[in-house]
């Protein structure tokens, strides 16, 4: 499997390291319920942070000094990133395109050297993840709501890998954000509501072509200046 070169991201929890942040983990209702994006944005930033840049930027400086990271300080991380970079819709949270343009602007702000662009042709999608995932930058990707039957429940499966190498669904996704952190031919490795799931994608794909939009099933395409 194509991974990340690094150990992902991963906060205190009375129960344990997580893998990666989890909105349900917040002290903050609008966080729990629809913070998905805000969680995947700033731990793709707290890696970058951590592995790609000389001296972690100001926001993450005290925070990353620390692994896991404290559960306290990486909340208090994730209201700072939605009050100056990724203010939430109420009950919705952020799409795609917020997505993009906080991340653009805390590039900017920082001058660090990445530029984002939200959505890529569905037919590159798979390769354009791979691409990030050898230049070591962990993918935000989305699962897109029910369409053109907004308020139904189809939803793709996040399974759990066995002892013994078999997959197991686990849980389900409409409307949400995550962050793969590897890939191989069929499953793809993903960090979602702090825990370690896995992905078909060809689930992936039937989902969005025939319960969802190509548009909101998508990615975050990062790459270097």
């Amino acid at each position: 499997m194509l991974s990340l070169k690094h150990p992902y991201i991963s906060v205190q929890l009375q129960s344990g390291r997580s893998c990666g942040g989890g909105q349900q983990f917040s002290p903050n209702a609008m966080v729990r319920r629809c913070g998905c994006g805000i969680v995947a944005a700033t731990d793709l930033l707290l890696y970058l942070s951590k592995f790609h840049l000389q001296e972690p930027v100001s926001p993450f400086a005290a925070l990353l000094r620390e692994d896991p990271l404290p559960f306290s300080a990486y909340n208090d991380c994730i209201l700072w990133m939605n009050r100056h970079y990724f203010p939430m819709i109420p009950y919705t949270g952020i799409n795609g395109l917020m997505l993009m343009a906080g991340m653009q602007k805390f590039f900017c702000d920082y001058r660090l050297p990445y530029t984002s662009l939200w959505c890529m042709a569905q037919s590159k999608l798979w390769e354009r993840v791979e691409g990030m995932l050898r230049e070591d930058i962990p993918v935000i990707l989305s699962v897109g709501p029910n369409f053109p039957i907004i308020w139904g429940d189809k939803r793709v499966h996040f399974y759990r890998k066995t002892a013994d190498g078999k997959y197991k669904p686990a849980a389900g996704a409409k409307a949400h954000f995550f962050t793969v952190t590897g890939i191989d031919e069929s499953w793809v490795r993903i960090s979602s509501w702090g825990r370690m799931y896995y992905l078909n994608r060809w689930e992936f794909r039937d989902y969005a072509r025939k319960d969802s939009l190509g548009f909101a099933n998508n990615a975050l395409l990062i790459e270097r200046k």
